[in-house]
């Protein structure tokens, strides 16, 4: 069935009643491609071990090949996908994206070096930088802002569900087939579901419940002005420090090996329905809970990112500490149920810095942070200290050294926290929608 774009009553700047199911409906199309997008980005986790081993790299190597080698490109690219968003056919762009990452992460169960899985991953990065510019600015025009956290969160949630099908389903084909063929199998949706979006995917209104929409602006002079806007200066450095938490969730499955002696197949089931469950039902939640907090006041929309945050970092702590498998699964699921709850709302405060016109080049600057620091200096940098402390003593093979590495890692989001406590403050100077 094509998809059309929603009847909006512009007057009222709200989507009649009986169009809202076309919103979902779309939605629902994003939400599967955001699926695929993060089912793809966290295979290469449950599998490092193996790939490591496999290839004979080191830490270091795989702290780079999964994190900035993904990262460069991803951010990168992610200012010109902005662009396009705001520019071009958002739908048939989100599209192209998804058919270039799936047949990139197929290439990755090619991958005979630390070289050429450097280059498959980096084209993995390239492809998915269209996933949230695209989808994200899509839903702002499809949802009125008193909805977009709800929608943004679901958009996330189930993309989030890719966390736990990638680690699950993965673990257990790994374990079955080895890495490679698993790659292969991953990639195999994506290639189906790319040209059925294209075709029959339909491009809403763009600018459909603003009250103005500015004209576009060059490039240049776009960039310029975001970042003449104080609040989305604090959420550009707010974000991806938040986001380290999910960045370095790539080493998690090897630190389950290492600390707790699980195979690749344990830690899918119990490392992934721990972490992936926990992540969507959090990010879900979050849609809820700041839906209804922001009739109280708006600003929980910046605030509900910084108190999840914070909380979820003493758990995090207690996760990387813990005696037993058992008690760190626990653990775990708790920490990203509490820090998924973030993740809607703090991109419901994206869309909300700017307007029609720069919303894609908005979520394209955030994703270009997110992914130099978040995903890509982040679990580098993980994987070299836990080379240093490889290299002063520490055991490798309990896990010892990751662990510590992964724990000054916990620095970072609780910055990040403190950022959106500063956007907060700047909203209302801002005139902040």
């Amino acid at each position: 069935m094509t998809l059309v774009t929603a009847d909006l009553d512009q007057g009222s700047g709200a989507a009649r009643p009986q169009r809202l199911n076309v919103a979902y409906a779309m939605l629902a199309v994003l939400a599967v491609i955001n699926l695929m997008n993060f089912m793809d980005r966290v295979l290469f986790s449950v599998m490092l071990e193996a790939i490591k081993v496999d290839l004979a790299l080191s830490d270091t190597q795989m702290g780079i090949v999964s994190g900035i080698a993904f990262a460069v490109l991803y951010g990168g690219f992610g200012l010109v996908m902005g662009r396009l968003a705001d520019t071009r056919n958002r739908v048939r762009l989100i599209s192209g994206a998804l058919a270039f990452w799936s047949m990139a992460s197929a290439l990755c169960g090619a991958a005979a070096s630390f070289g050429h899985m450097f280059a498959a991953r980096a084209m993995v990065g390239l492809g998915v930088s269209g996933c949230a510019p695209c989808g994200q600015s899509i839903i702002a025009d499809y949802f009125p802002p008193e909805r977009r956290a709800l929608a943004l969160s679901i958009f996330a949630g189930v993309g989030t569900l890719g966390t736990f099908i990638g680690l699950v389903v993965g673990g257990h084909l790994a374990e079955a087939y080895g890495w490679r063929t698993t790659f292969v199998i991953f990639a195999i949706p994506g290639l189906i579901v790319a040209p059925l979006v294209f075709f029959l995917g339909r491009e809403p209104k763009r600018g459909a419940f603003d009250k103005l929409v500015s004209a576009q602006l060059p490039w240049s002079q776009a960039i310029r002005h975001l970042l003449e806007i104080r609040t989305a200066r604090n959420l550009l450095a707010g974000t991806p420090l938040v986001l380290v938490t999910v960045g370095v969730a790539n080493w998690i499955p090897a630190f389950l090996q290492r600390a707790h002696g699980a195979s690749a197949a344990e830690v899918g089931t119990y490392g992934g329905a721990s972490l992936g469950v926990g992540l969507v039902i959090g990010t879900l939640a979050g849609g809820v809970i700041v839906n209804t907090l922001r009739k109280r006041n708006r600003l929980w929309e910046f605030w509900w990112p910084a108190l999840a945050t914070v909380l979820s970092v003493p758990l995090l702590a207690a996760f990387y500490l813990a005696g037993s498998a058992s008690a760190a699964y626990t653990i775990l699921f708790f920490a990203f149920l509490i820090a998924g709850t973030s993740f809607g709302p703090s991109l419901a405060c994206i869309m909300a810095v700017a307007d029609a016109s720069l919303r894609g080049t908005m979520v394209a600057l955030a994703v270009l942070a997110s992914s130099l620091v978040a995903y890509g200096v982040a679990p580098a940098l993980v994987g070299i200290v836990s080379d240093a402390f490889i290299a002063q003593g520490l055991d490798e093979a309990n896990g010892q050294s990751l662990r510590y590495a992964l724990m000054t890692a916990l620095v970072f989001p609780l910055v990040g926290a403190f950022f959106f406590h500063r956007a907060a403050s700047s909203v209302a100077a801002d005139a902040v929608d």
